[in-house]
């Protein structure tokens, strides 16, 4: 009888142990690598919002970055509402409680009209909302890796680039950012200017390491070929660049989203990559 029944607990034992392991590589109902893709665009989009708000509030009031600052406030929401209803675990929720937390003030400040003093506000908080939105990546990453120790290396790998890649859409509008603000604020341009040079050396150095990436596919280097044809104007003057004396608005504007669309493109293609592992 006690064979038997020892026999029943270890039988229980391993049912329960498949049973974690059927459901440990997802995130609720969408991939990890998903949701690190996901988690990823709102540290992008505190960036972008922020960016729109600024030029808003120095009269460059054009349809597309009125439209542009609207429709990232709602992707931010709706993508919030995504990760928290799927998030699986304690630490997670956790992660995404900080980021509520930040966003309710920081939504509040960018639901104000655009002028010099909401903008100044706008700069004391979007670091704060963009930490907790990065320290939410990092979350679902490490759990996905705990996950992914069940199964295959190159899904912890390819988990760690689309991090990486998705990282470079904040970078870039990060940029854009600051570039405004040093032009706004001029007595804070010597600490934006840091800011600046910080965000620009990440972002150059993790190109080069992308671009010997052993998961890139013959699109990802094409892309990356587009990309770094949009930025070798920003390496070609990086000093005036930082220095704010050399581009428009506009022009750092428009150069900056397009590096963002680029690498949206290249981090969704290395989510593909490791759908199809």
């Amino acid at each position: 009888m006690r064979t038997k029944i020892t026999f029943i607990i270890i039988i229980l034992t391993l049912l329960c142990k498949v049973e974690v392991y059927c459901q440990t590589p997802n995130y609720g109902s969408i991939s990890y690598n998903k949701a690190i893709n996901i988690s990823g665009k709102q540290r992008m989009l505190s960036q972008k919002m922020s960016k729109a708000y600024l030029l808003i509030a120095l009269g460059i009031d054009n349809q597309e970055i009125k439209k542009e600052l609207n429709s990232s406030k709602f992707i931010f929401e709706k993508q919030l509402d995504i990760l928290t209803k799927n998030a699986p675990n304690s630490a997670i929720k956790l992660s995404i409680k900080d980021v509520k937390k930040y966003w309710t003030e920081f939504k509040k400040t960018i639901n104000t009209p655009s002028d010099f003093r909401n903008s100044a506000n706008i700069m004391s908080l979007n670091t704060k909302l963009l930490s907790t939105c990065h320290e939410l990546v990092l979350s679902i990453e490490v759990s996905s890796n705990y996950s992914n120790q069940f199964f295959k290396k190159k899904n912890q790998d390819l988990a760690n680039t689309i991090n990486i890649s998705g990282k470079q859409r904040m970078l870039s509008q990060r940029l854009c950012l600051y570039y405004t603000a040093s032009s706004m604020f001029p007595n804070k341009k010597s600490e934006y200017k840091e800011v600046m040079k910080k965000a620009y050396n990440e972002f150059d150095t993790t190109i080069g390491n992308l671009l010997i990436n052993s998961y890139n596919t013959t699109e990802i280097e094409e892309e990356l070929g587009n990309m770094m044809a949009l930025w070798e104007k920003f390496r070609t003057n990086k000093k005036d660049f930082i220095n704010g004396t050399f581009f428009t608005l506009q022009d750092v504007f428009n150069t900056t989203n397009s590096l963002t669309k680029s690498f949206n493109k290249i981090t969704g293609n290395y989510e593909i990559i490791a759908k199809n592992l």
